[in-house]
Parts: structure tokens; sequence; C-alpha cells
């Protein structure tokens, strides 16, 4: 499948399981707050699997530009972070858990910061390296 089909199976999936949740919440608000997190987690792992490709593609550019192995891992990996923390987020606001979605939101970020300072250091050093 393309890309493209691929990405109107999961909007069908999204839309078919929000009119679920919908009717669920009509009669059970608990039980559409569950139907809603099933969801979610199934379009996560849905997305996850269609990964690999750009991982593929960023070693390819990675190999080219000549970008080290690891800064490349360190990039698709705050990426994920950065995703997964969101989509944690969200789910968290679907069952109604706005404190804890704002807690999940700002633990993902620290957890990205933490993540991304030997970027940092590594971009000074090339910096400083670079300078007359």
């Amino acid at each position: 499948m393309n890309g493209m089909d691929e990405t109107l199976r999961m909007a069908g999936f999204a839309v078919t399981a929000a009119l679920v949740c919908f009717a669920l919440r009509a009669a059970h608000r608990q039980s559409g707050a569950a139907a809603a997190i099933a969801a979610g987690l199934m379009l996560l792992f849905f997305a996850v699997t269609q990964l690999s490709a750009a991982a593929e593609v960023m070693q390819a550019v990675s190999r080219k530009t000549g970008l080290g192995d690891g800064t490349v891992t360190l990039l698709l990996k705050l990426t994920a972070m950065a995703y997964v923390t969101e989509f944690s987020a969200q789910l968290c606001r679907d069952a109604g858990e706005e404190g804890l979605a704002m807690k999940a939101a700002l633990c993902g970020k620290l957890l990205l910061m933490a993540q991304i300072l030997p970027l940092i250091v590594q971009i000074g050093d090339l910096t400083l390296a670079l300078a007359p």
C-alpha cells in the first residue's frame, strides 16, 4: 500500500472510532473514554509500524551528509519521544484528565531536554573548532 492508502485507512478508522466513542459516551461516559484510549493506542501502533521506512531514509541521508549515525539516531529518538509525549498527553485528555495531561507534557519536555544536551555540547564544540 502506498502512503495515501495508509492515510485513508487510518483516517477511516479514526472517524469510525470517534463515532463509536461519541455513541458510547452518550450511554456511559467511562466506556466512551476507554474506547477513545483504546482507539488512540491502536492508531499509535499503526503509526509506529510505518516508521521503519522513515528511519531507513534518515540513515541514507546520514551516510550521504557525513553525519554520524549517533546524531541521526539521536534525532530519531528525540522525534519519537516528542510524538509519544504528545500522544500520551492527548490520551490523558481523552480520559478527562487535563491535569495529568499537562504533567505528562512537562515530564516529556524535561526528558527531551536531558537527551538533547549532548547534541548541544557537540554543536558548541563544533562552533568553537570553526571559530578563528
